[in-house]
């Protein structure tokens, strides 16, 4: 169960910082300077920020309560994402990824009594 744990952060954190790249390397991102339009580059900062939480809490990644939050935070961001994309109806790959990502969170987050290091 641990090996899912560490494949779900990876990706969060691999899917998520190529959202960052492309993002801020769009024609909105970072060539866009001085236009007032740089929503994409914006985005892609805070897209960032959803990426490092893997790395942040990595060396916490089974402890009950530090894994209850961050899987909580994600979810929430995957969840979001997917519905912002199936409205949107643009970017199919994106909701399937986002999709994805909220589910396996999901299934972590109810499963974390199992494989997270329980307090004494």
């Amino acid at each position: 169960m641990r090996v899912l744990v560490n494949i779900f952060l990876l990706l969060n954190f691999l899917i998520e910082f190529l959202a960052f790249i492309t993002l801020v390397t769009a024609p909105n991102g970072i060539l866009a300077i001085g236009l007032g339009e740089q929503w994409s580059m914006h985005y892609g900062f805070a897209v960032l920020s959803i990426a490092s939480v893997s790395l942040w809490v990595w060396p916490y990644r089974y402890n009950l309560k530090i894994a209850s939050v961050v899987l909580r935070v994600l979810l929430t961001f995957h969840v979001g994402l997917f519905f912002s994309l199936l409205i949107a109806r643009d970017q199919f790959m994106g909701m399937i990824l986002h999709s994805f990502l909220a589910l396996f969170c999901f299934y972590l987050y109810v499963l974390r009594t199992k494989w997270c290091d329980h307090e004494v």
